[in-house]
């Protein structure tokens, strides 16, 4: 039997930070639906948090990005439960006049309105700061979806998973941790890790993490059926920030 790459600890040992591995897609999705699709800043501007089919449309996007082989999940040793998930994924450019990732996914797979806008709420962010020419790269480690079951938050277990995903990312720069990666992504060597956080308390994460903010973008700015995210999120949450932590 392979043992299992684990990649942190937090919780006095009890989660442990690993590969996400398809017999826990069930459990990883679970996280998902009882935390980020529900309390997420932008799904919750999205309606994301009031409509099934969007979940369910954003639930295949983390199962795609979760075979790309960087995305880490965590475990309750003593449960063998998933109570957090970080769903990472290598970006590289898109050649000019090709859709990048999340367009084509938001056009060949989003079967909802409110999917489809938070697709565009993600694209737009993406196209305010071109962090490939900014940063001179080809290819970065983004943090797409963190998460963590509402019983075990203010545990340090999103911070365990991001610190656990950047020194992924430093590995794979180095041309290490390459096993889990599919044969077409051997050869990417991420230059950055990136992530959008859209609240102060993955803010806070990032802060933690020696993140560097790239971009402040208001809530306002975003429109869905006639609202304002700000609107809906209220005002706890006012902002979306880029943030870049280089390696």
């Amino acid at each position: 039997m392979t043992a299992v790459q684990v990649w942190g600890r937090c919780c006095n040992g009890e989660v442990e930070i690993i590969y996400y591995d398809e017999k826990y897609r069930e459990q990883s999705m679970d996280v998902l639906r009882k935390s980020f699709f529900l309390n997420e800043a932008v799904c919750i501007g999205s309606e994301v948090n009031l409509d099934p089919q969007a979940q369910l449309d954003l639930e295949q996007l983390c199962l795609d990005v979760g075979r790309s082989g960087t995305s880490l999940i965590a475990r309750h040793v003593p449960s063998d439960r998933i109570v957090g998930v970080s769903f990472n994924v290598l970006q590289t450019p898109s050649a000019p006049g090709e859709l990048n990732y999340f367009e084509t996914f938001r056009d060949q797979h989003c079967l909802s309105e409110s999917s489809k806008n938070l697709m565009q709420y993600m694209i737009t962010m993406d196209g305010k700061v071109d962090l490939f020419e900014k940063f001179n790269i080809d290819c970065l480690f983004e943090i797409m979806f963190l998460a963590t079951l509402p019983e075990f938050e203010g545990k340090g277990i999103g911070s365990a998973l991001v610190s656990s995903s950047i020194e992924l990312a430093k590995l794979l720069k180095q041309g290490q941790a390459t096993e889990n990666l599919p044969e077409d992504s051997k050869h990417k060597r991420p230059q950055l890790v990136s992530a959008l956080f859209t609240s102060r308390i993955s803010q806070r994460v990032g802060t933690k993490n020696q993140f560097k903010q790239i971009n402040e973008v208001p809530h306002s700015e975003f429109v869905f059926r006639g609202k304002s995210y700000t609107e809906r999120i209220g005002p706890d949450h006012p902002t979306s920030i880029l943030v870049v932590r280089e390696i």
